[in-house]
């Protein structure tokens, strides 16, 4: 088993970073491709869950919220409203076969999977984005491995023993610090071999919330699969699990990075 995560790792990781140097539209492509396999994982919790889904309405979100806010993300309130009332549109046409409590949970499957690999883009297409996108997956794969391997060797005490209980505090706190860590280094490389983000005390101060808020995307995430009865999302990586069980402290980080860099630049002007 840890040989198969470590061989998906070697061939994916590089994958990864592959299409973020590429960005542009190579960079759109793999990510409506992560949104619609992610998709496809939600709508099989949606079903395990007892709640009616609702297709079309879910897959045009899984691939033109990335879309769209990659080419205009000036349109996104607008396309927001005309999306809202299309799915109370679709609701009212299939009442009562679809409840308002099945149209608020696919509406949140597209604001948790459309919407958010949404923010890969949008962080990408920040200025120095390529470097933004890849500090904030290595905070995200330094704290996994942090907290995996301090919580499996030290771990004692529960951490959100009802969600997942092989999580303990010890790994929690393990992941934090190196999360910090992993950041402090890039700044650190960066700065002395690359071409240094324009403003690294923003980087550095950044780096617990990021690492806090992956663990919490991770435990959202088996909030999620516990309700559904299911062990991974699906089986689609070898030894990792499902598309969401790969990505879902990113989609927790890189949007918590894309908005608190706009909010730093907005009271910056004021």
């Amino acid at each position: 088993m840890l040989w198969t995560r470590i061989i998906s790792a070697v061939v994916g990781i590089p994958i990864i970073l592959g299409l973020v140097y590429l960005g542009g539209i190579y960079f759109l492509a793999g990510v409506v491709t992560l949104s619609v396999l992610a998709m496809i994982e939600m709508r099989r919790m949606l079903s395990r869950m007892g709640r009616q889904d609702m297709p079309v309405f879910l897959w045009v979100g899984a691939v033109l919220f990335p879309i769209l806010l990659y080419f205009q993300p000036a349109w996104l309130p607008s396309f927001t409203a005309l999306f809202v009332l299309s799915g109370g549109l679709v609701c009212l046409g299939q009442y009562p076969r679809i409840t308002f409590q099945d149209l608020a949970i696919n509406f949140f499957g597209i604001l948790y999977i459309g919407f958010g690999f949404a923010h890969f883009t949008l962080l990408r297409g920040l200025n120095q984005g390529m470097m933004l996108v890849m500090y904030g997956l290595i905070i995200i794969w330094c704290t996994d491995s942090g907290a995996y391997f301090i919580g499996k060797s030290i771990g004692r005490r529960p951490f959100f023993n009802t969600i997942s209980p092989k999580k303990t505090w010890e790994g929690a706190i393990g992941g934090l610090v190196a999360g910090i860590l992993s950041a402090m280094i890039f700044v650190y490389v960066s700065t002395k071999y690359g071409t240094p983000y324009e403003n690294q005390t923003l980087l550095l101060w950044s780096a617990p919330f990021l690492s806090i808020a992956g663990q919490l995307g991770d435990l959202f995430e088996s909030a999620l699969k516990r309700q559904a009865r299911l062990k991974d999302s699906s089986r689609i990586i070898p030894g990792h699990g499902g598309i969401l069980d790969r990505f879902d402290s990113a989609l927790w980080v890189l949007p918590v990075l894309y908005h608190w860099i706009l909010l730093y630049e907005a009271i910056l002007k004021v």
